[in-house]
């Protein structure tokens, strides 16, 4: 596959995949496309152990592509057909479920839907200039990509994620480290080099021992992952079919406070 909103490349047994549309590195539909391709293909080859990702220029993500919103609000042509809830929760679902080892370094603003992404990574180091904001609610929508609303309550806890959400702050690498969000925080000219060392390490752990370890974490917290899926979807449909959904989405990439009426 051609890749032109990522770039790919290999150091020892990681593989590398780098958001590579700055200064926001937005989450588009492509991308999203391109980001799950590349991780297939990471996991096709039996060279690579761990899976890295980062970004080019000073921001991890500023969330969906606004073109991408605008565009699916006004039913404009779209080349590719599925919704932004179906190809995020594809790529959340992939990444939680990745038999290897994955890594994410980020810095500066992760923001919207790259929140969900940054969460499904196994280990998160971030630099001090890193700040996350997932504001769902006051955007007039529920998460349907399987994390604030689904994954989050478990990895986190009730009070945490209640916290995360309804205080609805630019939380700093500190806090998000203190939330339970974040594995480490690295001073912002050293991420780069210490997040490369600690993918490098990953990638000396068996094979097979990752994979299976990995599949007793996820059946040790997911009792009625299934079940809670169907229901977030449900909940998103409705919400995110309301006036209120509209409105919240189109102030948001407007840079605007939107006005809620309930409908």
């Amino acid at each position: 596959m051609e890749y032109t909103t990522i770039k790919l490349s290999r150091n020892g047994r990681t593989g590398i995949i780098t958001l590579n549309v700055p200064p926001r590195n937005s989450f588009s539909k492509k991308m999203l496309v391109e980001v799950y391709e590349a991780f297939k293909e990471f996991e096709a080859d039996d060279d690579i152990r761990t899976v890295l990702m980062n970004s080019t220029g000073k921001n991890f993500s500023a969330g969906a592509d606004a073109d991408d919103i605008r565009n699916a609000f006004a039913g404009g042509d779209d080349t590719i057909a599925e919704s932004f809830s179906v190809l995020g929760g594809r790529l959340v679902e992939l990444i939680d479920n990745y038999p290897k080892g994955t890594i994410v370094a980020a810095r500066g603003l992760c923001i919207g839907g790259s929140t969900a992404v940054f969460n499904a990574f196994d280990i998160r180091v971030v630099s001090d200039t890193f700040s996350i904001h997932d504001g769902d609610i006051y955007y007039g929508t529920v998460g349907s990509w399987g994390m604030s609303s689904l994954r989050l309550p478990i990895w986190i806890g009730r009070n945490k994620i209640m916290d995360y959400m309804f205080l609805n702050e630019d939380f700093t690498a500190q806090q998000a480290y203190e939330l339970g969000l974040v594995s480490k925080v690295i001073p912002d000219d050293k991420l780069d080099e210490e997040s490369m060392k600690i993918a490098t390490k990953m990638s000396t752990a068996a094979p097979l021992a990752v994979k299976y370890f990995k599949e007793c974490v996820r059946k040790s917290v997911y009792v009625q992952l299934e079940e809670a899926r169907k229901f977030e979807l449900e909940a998103a449909e409705i919400v995110n079919s309301t006036e209120d959904s509209k409105n919240g989405l189109l102030a948001v990439i407007e840079g605007k406070q939107a006005e809620f009426t309930g409908k």
